[in-house]
């Protein structure tokens, strides 16, 4: 008689592999460089690293463009990220949306238990 038994852990902590299109901040070095738009579709309050954080889903205009910052900051009790983008206008590319998705761990736990709500880029999102 043979018994075989699975234990697992359940925690609200997801990992990164789950997420498609997940990308990492990308400064330019050295390339020619110009601004590239980011297009943000939705935002989603997850679990990352055991710590609140939130991915951020969008496009971006090509397959050519790199994210290179994201910052926060809270005014009038106000959430806003800003997100930037670059790519190398010498590289040939197709401009076809490129999706993406995007982990922002930056903000405390108060930070995101005390709204509902960012502005990223001047659209506000719900999460």
């Amino acid at each position: 008689m043979a018994i075989a038994g699975c234990a697992s852990s359940s925690n609200n902590s997801v990992g990164r592999e789950q997420y498609p299109n997940l990308i990492t901040l990308q400064q330019p070095q050295d390339q020619p460089h110009i601004t590239s738009k980011v297009y943000v579709d939705s935002v989603k309050q997850i679990t990352a690293s055991e710590r609140p954080a939130l991915l951020i889903s969008g496009t971006l205009p090509d397959a050519c463009t790199n994210l290179e910052n994201v910052t926060h900051s809270i005014s009038e009790n106000k959430l806003s990220v800003k997100i930037t983008a670059w790519r190398n206008p010498d590289m040939m590319c197709a401009q076809v949306l490129s999706p993406f998705s995007f982990i922002y761990e930056g903000l405390t736990e108060k930070e995101l238990s005390a709204r509902s709500s960012v502005i990223i880029n001047g659209t506000e999102f719900t999460y």
